[in-house]
């Protein structure tokens, strides 16, 4: 009897101390189901809106997920760009964990439960690391749901920047780790913490993770600075840059399947050449901006009231509500050395923000690794954001003292004087606003603009009065109050899940999937899609993916992360009837207006013929395309800028020379050339049949490292031919020509990544087992 007691007081304990821990998720996943409950909900023809979900992952993740279940992977993409290093590519983040969910339910299901799933993650483990740095409860999930909720993940969200969510959502977590092996000295540790460096890689948005790393590196700089404050000793300093250090070797390594593969693409792409300042400080937040922090939607929003800002909406926005931001900059007299850290943090984030309208963002660009190719510096208010959340965390904290004098002095800037001025400000502005509306509104179309200003400092206005009426109680508390001092954090918490509720209610939206009827009168034009390629001409960016689902192949696409060569050689000529696009086997080309073309004119090549003419679409036949693989007699050296002009050239023949950039010698070679067919075409696979006096093979397909070749099973060598196609040598006679794609540096990354998996599940079961001693 007495042990069966004992057995159900040790479970009620297990119990206690499990709940204790778990309720903090719990409530986050149950604020996430509240903010996101449509998202949870997505038929198969509902999406999330947002132009990059819907564009892009949508479509990426249908290919892959359509390649696994045909028993292929998806390694090569031939549907974009004329062929592309599918895999390569870290935006589908195809060895991310949470994108496999694509495998088990809907595209647009998995796309909204990743999203989803990673805001909750945010604030986990927001939650994790402020309780490691000693917040109470009640503050670390304030921090955590001010972090999660924030206008930051809202705009991402509606502008359908996945990997943007997905791979900030780590940042705690990695801090929470780096804390962890720091105050334990613990190396063990610091390999463990490798995983969420390498899952927020993993995630795919490879911008997004320079500014993790930056937090990484800022925040083991300080925690080096204070073991050296405490123990004046070097060694002991450099410990905690050490363990930062191994957390972002194990991270590399874990993360080194995607990272080997999207080094050579990136290596090659239209990022590979240093670009200028222009490039790199596209999408700067302007310092007008500062008022957004505020009143997120001064400046309009694109959803319902439309935006009339400088620049892109889903770039700028870091509004975090309007009480955590007062109890931030109160968070800033928190007497934790944390906060001078926090604050450093969150001022140089917006300093770094501001790119060309600041001094910083010049700085990091020239001298911090990776800076000078990555652009938007405003996606450094992503840290700003976690500064803000975190010393607001400290400010609820410390208010949670039982000294009143130690609440006193926290809250003694927010005096009445500053909040009565405040208040006047915002007061005038809304008088103003509304009867400059009233003024203009007949004679000024624009004059709604002002209605919705007035109506947003209204509303900046209420919260503010509100959290001032907040931090007034909690400043002098009576024994007496209607509200005991434990309920007012609770006040806090609902006031700010309020303020974030009504900004990110109207920015999260879901749409339905919509086919491109644009592409669909394409595919009803095109009678065989493998035979030849579309040229979707003037087609805006975000529509160029629209033809993947319909297997048409295409000359353009829309990714940010594109073939230098490639591009160079599609934008040489800006012409539909370019030579250029014969060498691709552009057969097709598609327009939104009529083409008016000179027959007359001899020296231009045969015209497009009219083929379907449908809603403004209007699809037209290239009879000049060559096909998709052909056999050349004899090779012309030339280097890249005169092969170019070479290929221009009306007088030379493309269907019986081709252009090589060193000599080469194909045994066979004949004066009249051989036959090419395509008998197989695969994404990773294809396989012709060539017939006659040989000579060098030619297909209308990219040269990328990685595809190998045979001829009668006998491996060839691959070389680049006409600037950019993938050619190969042939003997007379008839044979059987095979290229696979079988990009050797995958397998590489591969098996570095599976040494350093099996590394951190050791270590993860060493160090439970010497837990549990």
């Amino acid at each position: 009897m007495a042990e069966t007691g004992e057995r159900n007081g040790n479970r009620g304990k297990w119990v206690d101390r499990a709940w204790r821990r778990a309720w903090p998720a719990a409530v986050l996943a149950m604020l996430c189901a509240a903010f996101y409950w449509d998202a949870l909900r997505l038929p198969a023809s509902r999406i999330l809106s947002g132009n990059d979900l819907s564009n892009m992952f949508l479509q990426w993740l249908r290919f892959a997920v359509s390649s696994l279940r045909r028993g292929q992977l998806p390694l090569w993409n031939p549907y974009l760009f004329s062929g592309i290093p599918f895999v390569a590519n870290p935006q589908p983040a195809l060895f991310y964990p949470p994108t496999w969910l694509a495998l088990l339910l809907p595209v647009t299901t998995a796309l909204g439960w990743i999203i989803v799933l990673h805001v909750w993650l945010a604030g986990v483990g927001m939650y994790g690391w402020m309780r490691s740095e000693g917040a109470s409860a009640a503050g670390a999930l304030f921090a955590a749901i001010t972090f999660a909720f924030s206008g930051y993940f809202f705009v991402r969200a509606y502008a359908g920047h996945l990997g943007v969510i997905t791979t900030g959502a780590w940042l705690p977590l990695v801090l929470w780790a780096c804390r962890r092996a720091v105050w334990r000295r613990s190396w063990k540790l610091a390999v463990l913490g490798g995983l969420p460096v390498g899952l927020s890689i993993l995630a795919g948005h490879t911008a997004s993770f320079i500014y993790v790393a930056v937090a990484l590196a800022a925040y083991a700089a300080f925690r080096a600075w204070e073991s050296y404050r405490q123990a004046r000793a070097l060694r002991t300093a450099l410990l905690p840059l050490a363990h930062a250090g191994v957390m972002l070797l194990v991270g590399l390594a874990l993360a080194a399947v995607q990272l080997l593969p999207m080094a050579e693409l990136a290596l090659r792409s239209t990022r590979q050449a240093v670009p200028n300042y222009d490039f790199a400080s596209r999408f700067s937040w302007p310092p007008g901006y500062l008022l957004t922090l505020l009143v997120p939607n001064f400046f309009g929003e694109p959803a319902q009231t439309g935006y009339w800002g400088d620049g892109i909406y889903d770039e700028f926005i870091f509004y975090t509500g309007v009480l955590p931001l007062v109890l931030a900059l109160l968070g800033l007299r928190v007497r934790r050395r944390l906060a001078s850290f926090l604050g450093a943090l969150g001022l140089g984030a917006l300093l770094l923000a501001m790119g060309k309208y600041g001094s910083l963002h010049p700085l990091f660009y020239r001298f911090v690794p990776l800076f000078s190719v990555a652009r938007a510096p405003a996606r450094a208010g992503f840290l700003f954001t976690l500064a803000v959340a975190a010393l607001a965390g400290l400010a609820i904290t410390s208010l949670q003292s039982p000294t009143s004098e130690e609440r006193a002095r926290l809250l003694r800037p927010l005096s009445a004087s500053l909040v009565l001025a405040v208040a006047a400000g915002a007061l005038a502005l809304v008088v103003a606003g509304f009867a400059a509306f009233a003024l203009e509104r007949e004679a000024n179309p624009a004059a709604g603009r002002l209605w919705h200003q007035a109506n947003q400092v209204s509303l900046f206005l209420l919260f503010f009065l509100l959290a001032a009426a907040l931090l007034k109680a909690w400043r002098a508390p009576s024994p007496d109050r209607a509200v005991p001092r434990g309920g007012l954090w609770l006040l806090a918490l609902g006031l700010t899940v309020v303020d974030l509720w009504t900004f990110g209610n109207g920015v999260v939206r879901v749409v339905d999937v919509e086919e491109s009827a644009y592409w669909r009168i394409v595919s009803q034009a095109v009678d065989d899609p493998q035979a030849a390629r579309v040229l979707p001409w003037g087609l805006n960016d975000f529509d160029q993916n629209g033809g993947l689902p319909f297997g048409l192949r295409s000359v353009f696409g829309y990714d940010p992360l594109t073939l230098q060569r490639y591009s160079e050689f599609i934008t040489s000529w800006p012409d539909p009837r370019a030579r250029t696009y014969d060498l691709l086997n552009a057969g097709y080309v598609v327009t939104t207006a009529p083409l008016e073309f000179e027959d007359e004119d001899t020296e231009q090549p045969a015209a497009p013929r009219l083929l379907a003419k449908q809603s403004g679409v209007y699809v037209y036949e290239r009879p000049t395309a060559l096909p998709p693989a052909w056999v050349v007699s004899q090779v012309e050296l030339a280097e890249d800028a005169a092969a170019l002009a070479r290929i221009h050239d009306p007088g030379f023949d493309l269907r019986s020379t081709a252009l090589v950039e060193s000599p080469l010698e194909c045994t066979g070679t004949a004066t009249e050339a051989g036959e090419a067919e395509i008998v197989r075409y695969e994404g990773n696979r294809i396989e012709a049949r060539v017939r006659g006096g040989g000579g060098l093979l030619i297909l209308s397909e990219v040269d990328y490292p990685g595809w190998r070749a045979t001829v009668g099973g006998d491996p060839v060598r691959l070389v680049r031919a006409d600037y950019v196609l993938r050619a190969l040598c042939v003997p007379a006679g008839e044979h059987r020509v095979v290229l696979v794609y079988d990009p050797p540096l995958v397998k590489i990354g591969l098996a570095i990544t599976g040494v350093a998996l099996a590394a951190i599940v050791a270590v993860a079961v060493w160090e439970t087992r010497e837990e549990r001693r």
